[in-house]
């Protein structure tokens, strides 16, 4: 006669021990409001490109009220993203990712809005915004060559990045560091020369592509491979070892 067994190893072999394991990955690789967050950052980089050669060409055409209005638009929307950037942003994505996953259950890991929060966060950023501008000012100026500007940033770059995975953990994703490696990556490829700048009326590309491109790469594996862990916890809840036959990944992913 057959006995049922019982205890940690459930009948598909799977360890019930791991549940918490692939739990915190799951928990560490939900990205998709990190890249919303990536989606806001261009947008608004579209805007703060567009917005200005709005204004260029409504003073060509001598309409100063239209450029005013454009004008005033721009500074309206440098003021809310300020405000994002060191205030609503955290609160914005919190609340975006409850929508995001709330078919999931949830899970507690620190994540992007702990990544901001704080005063040496607030420096960070201002640092970098202050870097960023300096860099591309230099840049425009002449005083800077424009195939260097995207080796230079990575000098600063990078730093913030490594800065913000480490005070993100435990619950930072490991794939995260993709970012700044390939970001250093690329900037050692442009000093030894490689063919991968853009000329011409694309220059301005040499920083956005790097930055968003190489985040959304990063991201989009944290992405799959969350779906990779919750597919195995849902295998692993299906054991009859557990209490229900659906997955519930409520509780604390740090532990």
């Amino acid at each position: 006669m057959g006995e049922k067994r019982v205890g940690l190893q459930a009948d598909e072999g799977h360890d019930l021990r791991e549940i918490p394991k692939w739990t915190r990955r799951y928990a560490q690789n939900r990205a998709l409001p990190f890249l919303v967050f990536m989606a806001v950052f261009i947008a608004g980089a579209a805007v703060f490109a567009g917005l200005p050669l709005l204004i260029k060409w409504a003073l060509s055409r001598g309409d100063r009220f239209l450029a005013a209005v454009f004008t005033v638009a721009l500074c309206g929307f440098a003021a809310w993203w300020l405000w994002f950037a060191f205030v609503g942003g955290a609160r914005i994505i919190s609340r975006i990712a409850e929508r995001l996953y709330r078919r999931e259950g949830s899970v507690s890991t620190r994540g992007m809005p702990d990544a901001f929060s704080g005063r040496r966060a607030h420096l960070a950023v201002f640092l970098l915004m202050f870097c960023g501008v300096a860099d591309v000012g230099l840049g425009l100026l002449g005083l800077l060559p424009q195939y260097y500007m995207q080796p230079i940033s990575a000098l600063y770059v990078v730093p913030f990045l490594l800065y913000l995975w480490a005070k993100c953990l435990p619950g930072a994703s490991p794939f995260m560091l993709l970012w700044p490696a390939l970001y250093a990556l690329h900037a050692i490829l442009l000093v030894a020369g490689a063919p991968i700048h853009f000329g011409g009326q694309y220059e301005v590309l040499n920083m956005f592509v790097p930055v968003v491109g190489y985040a959304l790469v990063a991201g989009l594996i944290g992405h799959l491979y969350s779906r990779v862990a919750l597919r195995r916890l849902r295998a692993l809840a299906k054991s009859p070892e557990t209490e229900s036959p659906a997955m519930s990944t409520h509780g604390d992913a740090q532990a």
